[in-house]
């Protein structure tokens, strides 16, 4: 069964006007490296991180990732391992044509970006049929339909299959509850900057809390509103997830491409630009603090 999404009033995404004017002001937030400053403190190491900029955020992304042996991949931290490490799971993947080197190129991004458990429960309970399932929607993700994609009623798209399908689809990014959080986060800012009393309903990327036990004395805040006009809804699993995904990853892609965002830093030196500011956006987004 299809999944038919309501319309109601509301003009194309790509035509709303409140998310062009968004795009064009973080094309030029972009574009001027401004200073965007954040810090927290990590709640595992006890390390203090500070943030000048978005691109100075990317300059000091940290994630260890593990190594992967059928790909030669060796473990490592820094944005330069990690882009290595993406590039040969996104070949692996793309080359994974039958059941068996789906799941296995499937598990290994898992791995990657510390999501096993259930995901690899899942996959392996699904291996029949995987390689044209990922495809499939991979598909529709590539047609870019940020209004109505049509997917199945079943889908699974969550915080693991967020990272395959970044994988496989250009300027798609990984939208997990770091990346959200930033995005809001940002939202936020221009918001303030703009003097509105409310938030946008084109605007309202959901948000995810971090993954903590329920009786931490400090939890992370990844939730970038507040409770009266500046809400944004929390991120639901399947299509909302995939939906919001598409969204965001059009926005970043479009003010990455306009001309106000040509001198930004992104723009330089080797690798994608929407990858590496979705890498600064991911260290941003850790803590939004009181915000």
């Amino acid at each position: 069964m299809k999944i038919k999404v309501s319309h109601r009033s509301y003009p194309a995404y790509k035509d709303r006007a409140e998310v062009n004017a968004f795009i064009e002001w973080l094309a030029e937030l972009l574009g001027s490296n401004k200073e965007v400053k954040h810090g927290y403190t990590n709640r595992q190491t006890a390390k203090r991180w500070q943030f000048s900029s978005l691109h100075d955020a990317y300059e000091q992304y940290e994630w260890h990732h593990p190594g992967v042996s059928h790909l030669n991949i060796g473990a490592g931290s820094c944005a330069d391992s990690n882009a290595q490490a993406l590039e040969a799971l996104g070949a692996d993947l793309g080359a994974a044509t039958c059941d068996n080197t789906m799941l296995r190129a499937t598990q290994a991004t898992m791995a990657w970006g510390g999501v096993s458990a259930r995901n690899n429960q899942w996959l392996e309970e699904n291996r029949v049929g995987l390689a044209a399932m990922v495809e499939q929607v991979a598909e529709v993700l590539r047609q870019g339909n940020l209004d109505s994609p049509e997917f199945l009623g079943d889908l699974r798209f969550n915080a693991g299959m967020t990272k395959v399908y970044s994988l496989l689809c250009d300027n798609f990014i990984i939208y997990d509850s770091r990346v959200a959080a930033a995005l809001g986060w940002l939202v936020m800012r221009y918001c303030r900057e703009r003097k509105m009393s409310a938030l946008p309903d084109g605007l309202r990327f959901p948000w995810a809390p971090a993954k903590e036990a329920q009786n931490t004395t400090t939890p992370k805040n990844r939730d970038p509103g507040n409770e009266n006009e500046f809400k944004f809804p929390r991120l639901r699993r399947g299509h909302h997830h995939a939906l919001w995904n598409m969204r965001a990853s059009w926005v970043l892609s479009e003010a990455l491409a306009h001309p106000s965002a040509q001198g930004s830093r992104f723009h330089e030196g080797a690798g994608k630009p929407i990858r590496k500011l979705e890498m600064g956006l991911f260290m941003v987004g850790y803590d939004l603090g009181s915000c």
